[in-house]
């Protein structure tokens, strides 16, 4: 069964964007997002939906951009597998899009999976749509590389040169005028791209009962070894063992390994990939890192656009505006 590229994080909005229709688009730090209008379907929008992803979902609102973008490598040395326990799928959302920041917005994952089908979230899940009941809990073990942090300068505010229709716009908004506030977000965007880190992860998801979830993180919490842990992470003790996944370009190439490298033969009959092997095989991770991507969005920073307003009153009063608009959506949804 082929892998479907998942999204973590958000996700290919800001350098280099993917999607199965796409391929490469370049969107850079400062670029005006309008989540009020994508909200629920940004998603969506990131995964060959959209015809061109960069003239729905982005503006360009900066000049000078590349004067206001500083590069970190931050390229971890440490190789850790990392192990997740997930209540509900909430939780499981939340945990996995924890790198999607959107200033204003409490549940920011909402922007890219709420109008997602359960046959849409199975499949970015790599997960049995059966694995969605609502009883169900989750472990999810992953795998995570970063290469390199893009960042806005410090002083951006003071330095960011704004393209002369979006400054103009800008000096049209009224305190006590919501319109002006909604007018300029519908075209030019709610937020900005402050900061976003590339890389890759990979991942897998567990299905448990909650009986077994909970003997499981039991076993966690009481430093369980890595073999004990093994069994849990197995159809012993899990209901749904899903695909190992990729957020990444080579998400293809990782499953093909996947299938020749993880398999392994479970005590109730038949087999099972895991991708915990990993952690104790340093070949095997070495092996799966080489076959990672650099150029996937692990973590992204929307800024709200209020932060170029030079007047302190007017800037509080987008931002209430644009906060109210936000906080709706979110109850909505």
């Amino acid at each position: 069964m082929a892998a479907t590229k998942w999204i973590l994080l958000l996700i290919k909005m800001v350098t280099y964007m993917w999607s199965p229709t796409m391929g490469i688009i370049n969107v850079e730090i400062g670029g005006g997002v309008d989540v009020l209008q994508k909200f629920g379907i940004m998603g969506d929008m990131l995964f060959g939906s959209a015809l061109n992803i960069k003239d729905v979902l982005t503006n360009e609102i900066i000049s000078n951009v590349n004067q206001i973008t500083e590069i970190v490598n931050v390229t971890n040395s440490n190789k850790e597998v990392k192990l997740t326990f997930c209540p509900d799928l909430d939780t499981l959302f939340d945990s996995y899009f924890n790198g999607f920041q959107v200033d204003l917005s409490d549940k920011p994952w909402k922007l890219l999976t709420a109008s997602w089908s359960t046959y849409t979230i199975s499949e970015r899940f790599g997960i049995s749509d059966m694995a969605l009941a609502p009883n169900y809990q989750f472990v999810v073990v992953s795998y995570r590389r970063p290469i390199k942090r893009f960042k806005s300068i410090q002083n951006l505010t003071q330095l960011v040169e704004l393209k002369p229709s979006v400054s103009k716009k800008l000096k049209s908004i009224s305190v006590g005028i919501e319109s002006t506030v909604t007018n300029f977000v519908a075209e030019y965007g709610s937020h900005f791209v402050d900061e976003y880190t590339i890389g890759d992860t990979v991942f897998q998801v567990f299905t448990y009962l909650p009986t077994f979830y909970n003997k499981f993180q039991k076993c966690i919490k009481n430093n369980c070894s890595d073999s004990e842990s093994s069994v849990f992470l197995s159809p012993v003790y899990a209901e749904h063992v899903g695909q190992v996944m990729s957020i990444g370009n080579r998400y293809d190439d990782i499953e093909k390994w996947a299938d020749t490298n993880l398999t392994r033969n479970s005590r109730l009959g038949g087999t099972y990939n895991s991708l915990f092997a990993i952690k104790s095989n340093p070949e095997l991770l070495n092996e799966v890192t080489n076959l990672m991507d650099d150029e996937s969005v692990l973590e992204i920073h929307l800024k709200v656009i209020s932060s170029f307003l030079n007047d302190t009153v007017t800037q509080k009063w987008f931002t209430e505006v644009l906060d109210n608009h936000v906080k709706l959506r979110e109850i909505n949804l």
